[in-house]
């Protein structure tokens, strides 16, 4: 009882002592003043460097860009502010270039953090008070098309005829049929339509009207409509088949997200679930839609030093990339640049970035099983291939007991003998089963045991061990013999022996003094020893002794040692290449086994059931920790109310369904900015990955907020959004310039006409190939080469000409990350080493010159001609006529005929050819 009494005393000491202090500052008399003079002018509400405002509680409890708090009630030690006023950040001086505050001044604002900084009507702020009136950032909004006002009947042309309104201008005209033609086939496929699929619709016995929406109709259920819109979100999160920076090494099953991006969007997959699928596709056998989380560049284990820091920075190198990515291909914000501090822009803090992370702590990147029916149908085989696995195994048991071989070598291997004392342990190498040069992790020499002394290795260095070889290699770290006796051979911080060369080898080690030995074990490194005679020097003797050899050893299964080269004593040759046959088909077998095993794979995220702990980085500093977080979203957008020890799949879940919400203020909105962008040449807001305060403001508001939530109501059909674009008058309207327009609008931003635009760079080339008649349709699998390589530090060279399946289309050439294309990557094409939203339209000589003179601009121009002649024959006029229609859609006019008849007749067909594929019109959508 008496303690209690004390320990409620106490209590109501602390209280009135708390109160007291408190009631001792007052905030608007003492603290407030001194703020608003020293402070107000750089971090006020009109302007807020480094994202700090000192007349707002909760970002003083939140902090500036630093990351840190500027204040923490009751604690002034762990308030930045109080450090930066001190002078206890010597690279932080505040005031800035002035004097510094005086002590009293200092004391007071300590005093008043120590009291709980009471700030009047204020009290309930928190630092996850993040709030925001930008745009983007507010629901999308019910907006009703302004079709009776205008006379419009498609919504899209009700608000462009608005907005045009107002500055006195209107749609164009309806574009000619066949250009009309020509720029949806681009627009939806990328290719040019043929002769005959433009007559067609020209020829349609309803009219042009109801011959243009069954186009349309046709061309979104092509599988080219596929390839060609893949390419544009493949651009978006820079995905490429290599690994990028030094090494830049292969990704050899990074193409099935290609082609499961492909299939996605050919099936008109609701964006919402092809959302869903790269963020969790594990949770519903989608496996090959988490190559998107890995799409970016990332090191490779050996590239990563060995130490805590070096291991520390990757791994967040590695999540940075991941939530880059998802930051602006969904959110459509630059999330990423919160990693070392407070966005300078956006209302996201750091620890929304470190939150962010946290639903991905569990990633790996790496290799994963891609399952489905193929891997159903490769599971299926593998119970018949094991029996016969079963059987070889059981033949090759009993030919070695007949031939009466001792058991196979391991790779950790003893041999035992007679106590012998020796001098020195010395091992003659004369092959190995892979005929790569010897190697060893470690060789030791045991004891005998005496009394109570027990065995040990007396073939370490620590012992006065001196090993020898034959030779030693240097690659990358030390192959030093010296690794043979430093009594370690832990693969993550030890290195082997290796021979020099290949072919026979030796090592020996030499002891400090003569010891009986009764055993020797050795361990294989980077190639396993086949042949071999274990020699040891006994006191008293300058001749070697053999205690053990592979005369009488059965082969390994690994052995790939030709037949004429193995001797086995008792065993005949025919004998041997008996057991070398059933060997090679023991591993052909165990190999197939093995890949049906793994099943088809993918590179995509893999993920740990028990992902680390998240910090807060201070300053993104990988070695500076603070406090724990648990996974979240940006405050701005919510709460996905999840624990720190929430399960890994369910972080993902979370976020996706956050993603996928209707009341999302983003998702919606940017992916349709992407498709009006890709439909227009420049999107409603031109920054389409960036929908913060340094992006753009959309030209259209109301316009794209009526396309986000129409969207969300057809069922988040790709297909619906495009079919109502292009059936709009907008898209169907001449691309024709006007003085009026062009004095009011140059850009065309007001789609008072169609823009047009320069086809991008696979769709020339895809171009070339649909005119030349080389175009290969075949659709998926690995892609075909540009260049002579596939990963690897050495040049790159370019592929110049190429056979049927290097005539694909362009989204199927293997993508090699930061190297440009050659031609092609002239045209802007880009090399996944950055996240291109939005593609450059450069206009230089170079590309005049590759597209001209190129090896395979050449050669397609010869295979077009050669098309030309066995379609009309050698009339000259007939194969003008034949080149235009098959490139450009039209018969050419009277005046091309006179002006090219000459080129053709004085320098041959294929130089019209050339000639048409540099021209305008074949490169531009019009």
């Amino acid at each position: 009882m008496h303690l209690i009494r004390c320990c409620t005393a106490m209590f109501f000491a602390l209280l009135v002592s708390s109160s007291t202090q408190a009631e001792s500052i007052d905030f608007e008399k003492q603290i407030q003043p001194i703020f608003a003079e020293h402070c107000a002018d750089c971090h006020g509400a009109d302007y807020s460097e480094s994202g700090l405002r000192v007349d707002d509680r909760a970002s003083l409890l939140r902090g500036g860009d630093h990351g840190e708090p500027s204040i923490v009630p009751e604690k002034p030690d762990a308030s930045f502010l109080l450090k930066v006023i001190r002078g206890e950040q010597p690279d932080l001086e505040m005031p800035p270039g002035g004097p510094p505050l005086e002590k009293e001044q200092i004391a007071l604002i300590e005093k008043w953090i120590a009291a709980g900084a009471p700030w009047p009507g204020q009290m309930d702020a928190s630092a996850d008070d993040v709030r925001s009136d930008h745009w983007s950032l507010q629901p999308v909004a019910q907006v009703d098309p302004p079709c009776e006002a205008t006379g419009e009947s498609n919504a899209i042309d009700a608000f462009l005829a608005r907005k045009l309104r107002e500055k006195n201008l209107q749609l164009s005209k309806q574009e000619d049929s066949v250009a009309l033609v020509r720029r949806v086939y681009f627009v939806l496929t990328g290719l040019p339509p043929t002769p005959d699929e433009v007559q067609a619709v020209l020829d349609h016995p309803a009219g042009f009207d109801v011959a243009y929406g069954e186009l349309v109709d046709r061309l979104l259920a092509s599988p080219r409509y596929g390839e060609r819109w893949a390419q544009h979100w493949l651009d978006v999160i820079r995905w490429a088949e290599t690994a990028g920076f030094e090494t830049n090494s292969e990704r050899p099953n990074a193409w099935p997200y290609r082609d499961w991006v492909i299939e996605s969007l050919n099936n008109d997959k609701p964006y919402n679930q092809f959302l869903f699928e790269q963020l969790a596709g594990d949770s519903v056998e989608q496996d090959a839609a988490l190559g998107f989380l890995v799409a970016g560049p990332a090191n490779l284990p050996g590239q990563i030093g060995r130490d805590e820091e070096s291991m520390r920075q990757a791994r967040q190198d590695e999540l940075d990339e991941v939530v880059r990515t998802v930051g602006q291909a969904f959110f459509g914000l630059t999330i990423g640049c919160a990693r070392c501090h407070n966005h300078k822009f956006d209302p996201i803090l750091q620890r929304d970035y470190y939150a962010m992370q946290g639903i991905f702590a569990g990633l790996t990147y790496g290799e994963r099983r891609r399952r489905g029916p193929e891997d159903d149908a490769w599971a299926a085989q593998i119970p018949q291939l094991e029996e016969k696995l079963a059987k070889l195994r059981a033949d090759l048991q009993a030919m070695r007991k007949s031939h009466g071989l001792r058991p196979p070598l391991e790779n950790l291997e003893t041999e035992t003998f007679e106590p012998i004392m020796a001098r020195a342990v010395r091992m003659e190498i004369a092959a190995t089963t892979n005929g790569a040069s010897a190697s060893l992790y470690e060789l030791q020499a045991f004891s005998v045991p005496e009394g109570d002394e027990p065995t040990q290795n007396i073939a370490l260095a620590s012992l006065g061990a001196t090993p020898s070889a034959s030779s030693f290699a240097l690659s990358n770290q030390s192959r030093h013999f010296d690794n043979l006796v430093d009594g370690t051979s832990d693969r993550r911080q030890a290195f082997p022996w290796v021979s020099g060369q290949g072919g026979p080898a030796w090592v020996q080690v030499d002891f400090q003094q003569p010891t009986t030995i009764h055993r020797v074990v050795w361990e294989s490194g980077e190639s396993t020893p086949a042949s071999y005679v274990l020699k040891v020097l006994p006191v008293g003797s300058d001749e070697w002794v053999t205690v053990a050899d592979t005369s009488q050893r059965m082969l390994r299964e690994d052995d790939m040692r030709s037949a004429d080269s193995i001797a086995l004593a008792g065993v005949s040759d025919e004998q041997v290449q008996a057991i070398v046959t059933n060997l090679g088909q023991l591993r052909s077998l165990q190999a197939e086994v093995g890949r049906l095993s793994s099943g088809p794979q993918v590179f995509a995220a893999n993920f740990t059931t028990s992902p680390d702990p998240t910090w807060l980085l201070l300053r993104g500093n990988a070695m500076q920790r603070g406090e724990e977080l648990a996974p979240a979203i940006p405050l701005v957008l919510g709460s996905l109310e999840m624990s720190k020890d929430e399960p890994e799949q369910q972080r993902r879940l979370a976020l996706a369904k956050h993603l996928t919400s209707a009341d999302h203020p983003l998702t919606a909105r940017v992916i349709v900015n992407r498709v009006w962008q890709q439909h227009f040449g420049i999107g409603l807001v031109d920054t389409p990955s960036d929908f913060g305060k340094k992006g753009s403001t959309p030209t259209h508001p109301e316009l794209l907020d009526w396309l986000a939530a129409d969207f969300m109501e057809q069922g988040w059909s790709l297909k619906q959004l495009h079919r109502q674009i292009v059936m709009s008058k907008a898209f169907r309207q001449s691309s024709q310039p006007q003085e009026d327009g062009l004095a009011v609008d140059a850009d065309s931003r007001l789609l008072w006409r169609f823009p047009p635009r320069r086809i991008e760079a696979e769709a020339i080339r895809d171009s070339i190939l649909v005119v030349s008649g080389k175009m290969n349709l075949d659709m998926g699998g690995p892609g075909f080469n540009l260049f002579n390589q596939r990963g690897g530090l050495s040049d790159y060279l370019a592929v110049e000409t190429f056979e049927a399946s290097g005539w694909r289309r362009m989204v199927y050439a293997h993508k090699i990350r930061m190297q440009a294309v050659d031609i092609f990557g002239s045209f802007d094409c880009p090399d996944a080493g950055q996240m291109t939203p939005k593609r450059t339209r450069s206009v230089t000589p170079i590309q005049a010159l590759g597209l001209f003179n190129s090896p395979f601009v050449v050669r397609q121009a010869s295979f077009f001609a050669e098309r030309i002649r066995s379609s009309v024959g050698d009339d000259v006029s007939q194969q003008i006529d034949c080149a235009f229609r098959l490139a450009l859609s039209r018969p050419a006019s009277e005046e091309e005929q006179a002006e090219l008849a000459s080129l053709v007749e004085q320098h041959g067909l294929e130089q019209l050819c050339r000639a048409i594929f540099n021209s305008s019109e074949f490169l531009f959508i019009q």
